[in-house]
């Protein structure tokens, strides 16, 4: 910290790292895609997270999934339970459908 004219600033290395990290998380949020049609996310911080069952280590689930992108269509479907979402190994997908990644059906969470 240093003092100039009675008035504390911050050291400017912080506040730059401050900035990146700002930028870096906006720049997630702004590429990240519907896990379903991969249209642009509409996702807010105050959309719920898919929650998991206590036997996670059974299911191959993570102990914390992450946050779910989906698009407005989507969001829509998976609040009136016309989406069924499940973990494919390292990613959400459209439960019980094919992965054409991991070449396996999705189970749902």
């Amino acid at each position: 910290m240093k003092d100039t004219v009675g008035m504390p600033q911050t050291d400017s290395a912080d506040t730059l790292a401050a900035d990146a990290l700002a930028g870096f998380q906006a720049d997630q949020a702004a590429e990240a895609t519907c896990v379903v049609c991969g249209s642009p996310s509409t996702t807010q911080p105050t959309d719920p997270r898919p929650s998991v069952s206590s036997d996670v280590d059974a299911a191959g689930l993570p102990a914390t999934l992450p946050t779910l992108q989906l698009c407005d269509e989507h969001w829509s479907a998976y609040h009136t339970d016309w989406l069924l979402l499940g973990w494919c190994v390292d990613h959400y997908a459209e439960a019980l459908r094919f992965c054409d990644v991991h070449q396996q059906n999705v189970p749902p969470l």
